[in-house]
């Protein structure tokens, strides 16, 4: 038998990190099993399709890889437990409901340390966790297996750095972080992603690598509600355009207000953050914020036209991404609704079935439905929403008082006289419609 970087890499998880990495790992010859509960994503998998369709087109099906036998995917966890498999990657949820949730990563750690024969036992974790959850979770697990750390085992970390929404960007263009508690773990992590990773940092040990993911996302949470902040604090202004301008500046990155922050890791950021010692009151304290801010930008949108009958364009929480995790379109549909609004709902990337269990609002024809709305709101900036041509949007619209976009998308378009645009965090959003000298 060889060394642990020259067996089969054993990944639990076949959600979008374990398929890419393990993926990326088989097309430079390493060979990966991936372990997974859902039945289907495995089947897909080993037939050489993609293992799941909520996601938009990647780079790579590995469709080869999997006909080589360099990449497969089981049902069956006791496959990853055998002597031959020393290296174990979990790319495992770490959210449930939305909320963070530890309890996964326990429930497969704790198998590994009971029930792996191979020694010793070298563990990454690509998901991302809260890094308190290294000591209180992990670590306990493998003391009470009888696992000693760095003898028995090696723990590493190196979260994964999102890309799909950012086009142009790979795994093998965003810079790498890794973190291991022993040199041994720290030179395995360097062999591995090496080939599929352009550049590497070294963080001092694991808690370090899986802090730098949890702060990436705070800043981004905060910047996100700092914008809907100017929102409130400069009512008389168009914050939006001011937002969009300072972005010019080479060390601006552009933050649009919004009607909330949808998706996993960022909108928990906080949480995440929270779990560590000292901290447990910050979470609280921002989710009080976050709900004046974000509830206060939703209420503001019906002071600019009737909302008798409104459309909701998307579901998703990105374009072109099926995912909809607290996705401020989905709220919004409810919250009209419960008001007695009559609400409709669009989104090209869900069914009318998925919709009305999603929203509990009828769905939308678009964009013939949208004659039938007195207000539109565009909350996702799908491809279909950027690219309807003029006529058919205007006669869409033959019958609305006021379209509010949410991140800008139609902004610049020319709408007819009784349709008032506005824009989230453009002028008078808040205060209601005023006229700029």
């Amino acid at each position: 038998m060889g060394g642990p970087s020259d067996d089969e890499i054993a990944i639990w998880g076949l959600g979008l990190i374990g398929y890419t990495l393990a993926g990326e790992l088989a097309r430079t010859g390493r060979r990966c099993l991936i372990m997974d509960i859902d039945e289907e994503r495995v089947a897909r998998l080993n037939s050489g399709e993609m293992p799941f369709t909520h996601l938009p087109k990647l780079p790579y099906t590995y469709a080869a890889e999997t006909r080589s036998g360099m990449l497969r995917a089981t049902t069956e966890d006791e496959l990853l437990l055998t002597a031959d498999h020393p290296v174990h990657i979990l790319c495992i949820p770490t959210e449930a409901q939305g909320s963070i949730d530890d309890g996964t990563l326990g429930h497969v750690v704790k198998r590994i340390a009971n029930g792996a024969r191979a020694r010793p036992l070298h563990v990454v974790v690509e998901s991302t966790i809260a890094p308190a959850w290294i000591d209180s979770v992990i670590h306990p697990a493998f003391q009470e297996a009888g696992l000693e750390h760095r003898t028995d085992y090696h723990l590493g970390s190196s979260p994964r750095r999102d890309w799909l929404t950012e086009r142009g960007r790979t795994m093998a263009s965003i810079p790498k972080i890794i973190g291991g508690d022993s040199p041994e773990i720290t030179a395995l992590m360097r062999k591995l992603y090496e080939p599929i990773c352009g550049e590497i940092h070294e963080a001092p040990d694991a808690k370090h690598a899986a802090l730098v993911k949890v702060i990436e996302n705070y800043f981004r949470y905060r910047d996100i509600l700092l914008a809907n902040e100017l929102v409130t604090m400069l009512p008389g202004y168009d914050v939006s355009s001011v937002l969009r301008m300072a972005s010019t500046k080479w060390n601006m990155q552009e933050y649009h207000p919004s009607l909330g922050i949808g998706g996993y890791c960022v909108p928990l950021a906080k949480d995440y953050l929270a779990a560590e010692p000292g901290l447990e009151g910050l979470a609280e304290e921002l989710d009080s914020t976050e709900e004046r801010l974000f509830s206060e930008a939703r209420r503001a949108l019906r002071k600019h036209g009737r909302f008798g009958t409104v459309a909701v364009l998307g579901v998703a929480y990105a374009p072109e991404m099926k995912i909809h995790a607290r996705s401020p379109g989905v709220r919004l549909a409810r919250e009209l609704a419960k008001d007695g609004v009559t609400v409709r709902v669009h989104d090209p990337l869900y069914s009318d079935d998925e919709i009305t269990r999603i929203t509990g609002c009828a769905p939308l024809r678009f964009p013939d439905g949208l004659a039938e709305c007195d207000s539109v709101v565009l909350v996702t900036p799908h491809e279909p929403y950027r690219a309807i041509d003029r006529e058919a949007l205007l006669a869409g619209l033959s019958q609305a008082t006021c379209v509010v976009d949410n991140l800008g998308t139609w902004a610049g378009r020319a709408f007819p006289e009784h349709v008032r645009y506005v824009e989230v965090g453009g002028p008078g959003y808040i205060s209601g419609p005023v006229t700029l000298s």
